[in-house]
């Protein structure tokens, strides 16, 4: 069911992204003879005004088609006829139609309620720990570490600073208004056997906000992820980051997709938003047949003060075409490598 709901999370992006382009489209007087959720056999259509609307077998995304872009359409209401900055908003409409569904999904994280810092109070004794064999209970008030007062959680863990798996020391807690007093052995972390835990999970803050002000920091953060994609697609580029190491398929995306449904909400839609951005910047790359390569050739039209001709647009597509395909084939061996070999899609480094 998990994946189920991914992969729906996926399609309503890249449906998001062809309205973009349609309803652009529309706005600016050019035709659009269909707009399709999926490819392959016609399951449902239906036909208002001049747009065919069609539901396809295979759910893999969607398309919308613009008189005279990819077909021999002529007349004043297709795309080659209209002019270039009509053009390029038709097709910038794409990208910006993700980074608006970013925006208002980063935004809509905001009004739940955003983690601002955890507490000194126990949220969580985990087990076969110091803690859990003291009798720390859940709702206990961290009060001292070896006879040093803590104050917040940095404050707490500041106090452990040292300590390794095997040491003993002393813990205060307050406990409905009653403080208590324990002391252990601190044991290792399971993930790090060198490091020592008490083996107690804070209860988190979190702060939520009121619709404006949630747009405001939904675009900030949505600025801020676009700068670190533009960082790591650099990194990739000048070969300090490992390309089978640090990206993900369809079938890598699909799986993260599901890992984040079952961990809730909030999970689930900052992976949306997360891959909606992915979608818009990688979309807007000067390589045709993406958006960015449309708007390459629209603004080296204006400079000519002519269209590039058709031919040449055609070997370029057909070299984008195939250095897309390319692309896709390392992303899925990449994500079948790491299903082998067990490494985690979501790599350990970080900007």
């Amino acid at each position: 069911m998990t994946i189920l709901v991914a992969i729906l999370g996926l399609i309503a992006l890249v449906v998001i992204h062809e309205l973009g382009h349609m309803l652009t489209a529309k706005a600016l007087g050019v035709r659009v003879p269909e707009f399709g959720i999926g490819f392959g056999p016609t399951l449902l259509k239906k036909k208002f005004g001049k747009t065919l609307y069609s539901l396809r077998l295979v759910q893999l995304g969607g398309f919308v088609k613009i008189a005279g872009m990819n077909d021999d359409a002529t007349g004043p209401d297709t795309y080659p006829e209209k002019a270039a900055w009509k053009r390029a908003l038709i097709i910038f409409a794409g990208p910006f139609a993700n980074l608006v569904a970013a925006v208002l999904i980063l935004a809509f994280i905001y009004m739940l309620g955003v983690p601002t810092g955890a507490t000194t109070q126990v949220e969580e004794v985990v087990p076969d720990t110091l803690a859990a064999e003291v009798g720390v209970q859940s709702g206990d008030q961290m009060v001292s570490v070896n006879g040093e007062e803590v104050e917040s959680w940095a404050g707490f863990q500041g106090a452990l600073e040292g300590q390794q798996p095997g040491d003993t020391i002393e813990l205060a807690v307050d406990r409905d208004g009653e403080q208590r007093e324990f002391s252990g052995e601190l044991a290792a972390d399971p993930e790090n056997p060198e490091r020592a835990i008490v083996g107690v999970r804070p209860v988190i803050e979190y702060t939520s906000y009121g619709p404006l002000e949630a747009l405001w920091l939904g675009t900030q953060r949505t600025v801020e992820i676009i700068g670190l994609f533009g960082w790591f697609i650099g990194q990739l580029v000048t070969g300090e980051m490992n390309f089978l190491e640090n990206v993900s398929g369809p079938v890598g995306i699909t799986s993260v997709g599901s890992d984040a449904v079952s961990q809730g909400t909030q999970s689930f839609a900052t992976l949306l938003a997360l891959i909606s951005i992915n979608l818009a910047v990688m979309n807007l790359l000067p390589i045709l047949p993406l958006d960015g390569g449309h708007l390459f050739f629209i603004a080296a039209e204006k400079v000519m003060g002519r269209p590039v001709s058709t031919e040449t647009l055609a070997k370029v597509a057909a070299f984008g075409v195939a250095l897309v395909l390319m692309l896709m084939v390392f992303a899925i061996y990449a994500d079948l490598s790491k299903i082998f070999t067990g490494t985690p899609f979501i790599p350990e480094q970080r900007p």
